[in-house]
C-alpha cells in the first residue's frame, strides 16, 4: 500500500485502525450484540459520527478486511517487472499480503461466531470478483493475446480468496480451540 502523504491521510488512517481495533476487542471480549457503536467510539477516543464515516455499520467492521483486499493485490501485481513470469509475479504478490494476519483472524473468529454463513458467502464473492477484476487487468497488461482471460481470473481470483479465507478459518479455528480450552 502506498504510504500516506499528508498528516489528515494519517490520522484518518490512524483513527480508522483505532476503531476497528477496538471493536474486534470488544467483540471478541463482550459478544457482538453487547457492543455499541457508542462504546466503540469512546473506547477509540473519537465521536459516534467519527464512527460512521469510517463504517457504515458495526457489521462492516467485521469486513473490512475482505472488502479491502484485492487494492493490494492489484498494486502488488503492478510493482512486478514484466521480465517475471505470470505465475511467479501472481505468487510473490500474493506472498506479499500485508496485513497483519492476527487481526485477519480475530475478523474471522467474529464472522464465523456472529455472523451468518450466507452473509460471509456473499462478501466473499465480493472478494472473489474484486481479486478476479485486479488479475484479468494484469493479464492483459502483461500478455493481451491470452485466450479466455477472464474465465483464468475469474478461477483464479476464486483460488486466492479460498486461500485466504481457508487460511482466516484455520486461524479462526485455532483461537475458538483455544478460548475453549481455557474455558
Amino acid at each position: 500500500m502506498t504510504a500516506p502523504t499528508n498528516r489528515h491521510e494519517l490520522r484518518r488512517r490512524s483513527t480508522h485502525e483505532a476503531l476497528r481495533q477496538a471493536a474486534l476487542k470488544s467483540f471478541a471480549s463482550k459478544g457482538f450484540t453487547n457492543v455499541t457503536v457508542t462504546e466503540l467510539a469512546r473506547e477509540a477516543g473519537v465521536t459516534e459520527r467519527t464512527f460512521f464515516r469510517h463504517f457504515p455499520t458495526k457489521e462492516a467492521v467485521l469486513f473490512e478486511d475482505y472488502e479491502t483486499q484485492f487494492e493490494w493485490l492489484a498494486e502488488a501485481l503492478a510493482q512486478r517487472p514484466a521480465s517475471e513470469s505470470l505465475y511467479d509475479a501472481v505468487l510473490t504478490s500474493v506472498a506479499s499480503f500485508p496485513h497483519d494476519l492476527e487481526v485477519v483472524r480475530q475478523a474471522a473468529t467474529a464472522r464465523a461466531q456472529l455472523i451468518t454463513a450466507d452473509r460471509i458467502a456473499s462478501h466473499l464473492r465480493v472478494v472473489q470478483s474484486s481479486f478476479a477484476a485486479a488479475l484479468t487487468e494484469f493479464i492483459r497488461n502483461r500478455n493481451p493475446e491470452v485466450p479466455d482471460i477472464d474465465l483464468a481470473a475469474a478461477v483464479a481470483g476464486s483460488a486466492i480468496a479460498a486461500a485466504l479465507l481457508w487460511q482466516s478459518r484455520i486461524g479462526a479455528a485455532t483461537v475458538v480451540s483455544a478460548t475453549s480450552v481455557k474455558s
